[in-house]
């Protein structure tokens, strides 16, 4: 920018300083032909056309402005009250939120009031174990408005309404600017947020305050390594492995978002690393399409077919789970199939022609993979914590094992496979009376209610 036009934005400013409103007027058509590429200049010209009540003339002025800066905050946010104006304030909220996450400082006012009648439901913005997907569906069903945001796809191919691969953008900023174009229009045009892992629609939280500002409802859930912490967690299962060491980390980010998000949903374990921080905890359980999985009842083969399908080899107990299949297959005849990298339809079908699944063997606690398991029918081996055993309903068919006697209990079941089909029953019916999708839905509702 040359002396010419920086001397000329100044007279701009000065002259609506004064209220001399043709004189900045003339100023600012002069400023954007000299300067075409500063989004700035077109600001002030928009700003000027709606003082002088030419919203028509402002509308393809502050579009221009937009095209050449879409996260410039003065420019979402003159947009909006041009919108406002023009009787739009449906649209208008949404670049009044837009402006709102690139500048927290603007400030707006358009007495909303939200209406929960009705309830239209975010999830985001990670996908655990096509749990998003499942939820939405099953809210979908009792007539409730859903959707969810995945930023962070991976090989497993699960579904969403809206995704963007935050790994695959070339710079932060990139990233910054998608994220809070689409946050912006799912909070202006939706009332819940059911955040998960830590997650939220921005990555730098700045959805968070004004979701809370606007009186929208919002609760955070958790799933395991994003709160885990291993002085508390080894208390539990002296076995446990966790991901992330830093627990004063871990805290902090408790600490931040506990302060926009009184309320979260857990199982048993996970409440005794964010009780401390949380005010409300409600416990909720991981929920399941039965629909999409056949019951297929075991029968005794003379090679058996063991699967076992680890995320995180490490966390899971994998090496442990190998050396016991080798040291085994000196004795017996059996099949081992371990998936990993396949997509979850593919992997699926693995599991319907497998005999015994094993799940992971250090973390206390059974998941999505031994309930997947247990809707088709198939035994699961799987290590349940003292602790968690006390959680769980009495009537929790899993075999439970660790490092120290897997291979003992493998070599018993591959004595007894008929005691594995009862397993196999008992499975099922437990996934159908405890994590059927359609249950834990209403369960999701009734915590949406009390937020």
């Amino acid at each position: 920018m040359d002396d010419k036009a920086t001397k000329i934005k100044q007279s701009i400013e000065v002259n609506i300083d004064k209220n001399n409103l043709d004189e900045a007027y003339a100023l600012a058509e002069k400023y954007v032909t000299i300067e075409p590429n500063d989004s700035y200049g077109y600001y002030l010209l928009g700003y000027l056309s709606i003082v002088k009540n030419q919203y028509e003339k402002a509308r393809p002025i502050l579009e221009k402005g937009l095209c050449l800066k879409e996260n410039n905050a003065n420019l979402n946010f003159t947009f909006a009250n041009l919108l406002c104006k023009e009787g739009n304030s449906k649209e208008a909220l949404k670049y009044f939120c837009r402006a709102k996450l690139f500048d927290p400082l603007i400030g707006f006012n358009m007495n909303l009031k939200s209406d929960f009648s009705k309830l239209d439901v975010v999830f985001g913005s990670m996908e655990i174990a096509n749990q998003m997907y499942t939820s939405v569906d099953g809210l979908k069903v009792l007539g409730i408005n859903a959707s969810s945001v995945n930023y962070y796809p991976g090989y497993l191919g699960y579904e969403s309404d809206y995704t963007l691969d935050l790994p695959s953008f070339n710079s932060i900023n990139a990233a910054d600017i998608e994220t809070k174009k689409l946050a912006s229009n799912l909070i202006s045009e939706n009332n819940v947020f059911h955040f998960y892992f830590g997650t939220a629609l921005t990555l730098d939280y700045s959805d968070l305050p004004l979701i809370k500002e606007l009186g929208k409802k919002i609760v955070m859930q958790y799933w395991g390594s994003d709160v885990r912490m291993y002085s508390k967690a080894v208390k539990l299962n002296k076995y446990v492995k966790v991901k992330d060491m830093n627990e004063d980390e871990i805290k902090r980010k408790l600490e931040f978002l506990s302060h926009y998000i009184p309320d979260c949903l857990v199982d048993y374990e996970l409440a005794e690393y964010v009780r401390d921080f949380h005010a409300n905890l409600h416990y909720i359980r991981p929920s399941i399409d039965l629909s999409k999985y056949k019951f297929i009842e075991n029968t005794i083969k003379d090679k058996p077919l063991i699967v076992h399908a680890p995320t995180s080899p490490e966390f899971k107990g994998t090496p442990y789970i190998l050396e016991a299949i080798e040291e085994l297959k000196q004795s017996y005849d059996f099949n081992f199939q371990l998936v990993q990298g396949m997509s979850h339809e593919e992997a699926v079908k693995i599991y319907e022609s497998s005999d015994l699944i094993i799940d992971q063997i250090l973390t206390g606690s059974y998941g999505l993979f031994s309930i997947e398991a247990m809707a088709l029918g198939k035994p699961v081996i799987c290590l349940i914590s003292d602790f968690m055993k006390e959680k769980y309903p009495k009537d929790l068919p899993i075999i439970s094992a660790n490092p120290d006697n897997l291979k003992d209990k493998l070599e018993y079941y591959l004595k007894n496979q008929d005691l594995l089909i009862d397993l196999g029953i008992k499975g099922r019916a437990y996934v159908e009376k405890y994590h059927d999708r359609n249950l834990i839905c209403l369960d999701l509702v009734n915590v949406y209610n009390t937020l």
